[in-house]
């Protein structure tokens, strides 16, 4: 019986560790699993393009199927809000099927809506996949790019009733400071909107139109700190 005992003992040992090995991996998968589920998340809940950017480039650096669900998802919701850089890590995800299901027509979407909207460093991406597709698959991917700069033109209109209603929030506080925002928005006739019809010039007049916006909100920032600095000049 003895015998018989020394004989089980190390195929007990060997089981009893396997074991705990195959429980230790079970939880460090799931414990892996449960933090890009978070991440998925946390990308869902944000709304700041840029960060949503920078999130998904940090997910990528994981390697693993779950951290490239998480990054899709990052990018998804930056692409859609205009971020170039974010829609070619997009399309570099469906050219590769990491994340996403493999597909070289929505590869092509996100690369050629990169372009159209001006991120030249969308066009070899754009080039390279566009020499490996026929006329059909091109044909098909027309539409969605079409589709898209739609969805990407309704969130800019949202977005920017948004940031009028912000402006008009903080312009009754530079005012407290003497600095009036008016001269540095634009007139009622030039606030008009610009269309033409092609959503690619359309998207082209929008950029314009932020840089516009960019250089006057600098300038009203200029006029704030120097009635800020007067201020306090008068009171030292």
């Amino acid at each position: 019986m003895f015998k018989v005992f020394l004989f089980s003992l190390p195929f007990f040992v060997q089981s009893t560790v396997a074991a705990a090995q195959t429980t230790s991996l079970q939880d460090s998968s799931e414990a892996m699993l449960a933090k890009y589920i978070n991440a998925s998340a946390v990308c869902a809940k944000m709304t700041d393009p840029s960060a949503l950017y920078e999130r998904g480039m940090m997910l990528l650096e994981d390697q693993t199927e779950e951290s490239f669900t998480a990054a899709a998802d990052c990018f998804t919701s930056a692409a859609m809000r205009n971020h170039t850089d974010a829609q070619i890590e997009l399309g570099k995800l469906y050219e590769s099927g990491k994340g996403v299901p493999f597909s070289n027509i929505f590869a092509y979407k996100w690369f050629q809506t990169a372009v159209l909207l001006g991120n030249e460093k969308a066009v070899p991406y754009r080039n390279k996949i566009e020499s490996s597709m026929n006329l059909d698959e091109i044909s098909m991917a027309n539409p969605l790019i079409q589709d898209t700069l739609s969805l990407i033109e309704t969130y800019d209109a949202r977005q920017q009733k948004e940031i009028e209603q912000y402006e008009e929030d903080v312009g009754e506080k530079y005012r407290d400071f003497g600095v009036d925002l008016q001269q540095f928005q634009d007139k009622p006739e030039e606030k008009k909107e610009e269309t033409s019809g092609n959503l690619l010039i359309d998207a082209l007049i929008r950029d314009e139109h932020r840089r516009e916006a960019a250089a006057k909100k600098a300038a009203a920032k200029k006029a704030l700190d120097e009635a800020k600095a007067a201020e306090k000049k008068q009171t030292d």
